[in-house]
């Protein structure tokens, strides 16, 4: 398990591939889906052993400093990446989660598409405009906020 802080652009970016990627994977035969793939866990994880994989025979040299808008989470990483962490992050001279928010934040520049994120953010203004149409706000109204109306 690590604890982690990350900037906001880093976890919305991630936030988005998983979105994406449970979209994707339902158009998939029951047969062929993965259904770790579309997890958080499972990118977490692809974008640590890219980056270890990536900056294994040469330090890494831009490792962010904590940023005041950064966020607390903590998640799972495989425990096999996180030892390959370790031993790169002794080796580059830092601390551990300073090696994770750069491997993540690097993974989402180089892996996540900034089309991909303006696609989200359209089907998610779309679907705000569909739920906030009075037939879907009436539906959605908790059922004592209903009873209470009538009395």
């Amino acid at each position: 398990m690590q604890h982690q802080t990350l900037p906001p652009t880093t976890r919305y970016a991630i936030d988005t591939e998983v979105w994406f990627r449970g979209l994707v994977v339902e158009c998939e035969p029951d047969t062929k889906r993965d259904a770790r793939w579309p997890t958080k866990d499972q990118v977490h994880d692809e974008a640590i052993a890219w980056f270890l994989d990536e900056y294994a025979d040469r330090a890494y040299e831009q490792f962010p400093a904590r940023r005041t808008a950064d966020e607390d989470l903590t998640f799972w990483v495989d425990s096999r990446l996180m030892e390959r962490a370790r031993r790169m992050a002794r080796r580059d001279g830092v601390k551990v989660a300073r090696l994770i928010d750069a491997a993540l934040s690097s993974y989402v520049k180089r892996h996540v598409p900034e089309a991909l994120l303006r696609f989200r953010q359209r089907v998610q203004q779309e679907a705000c405009g569909l739920y906030g149409s009075a037939g879907v706000r009436a539906a959605r109204a908790p059922r004592g906020a209903r009873r209470r109306r009538r009395h």
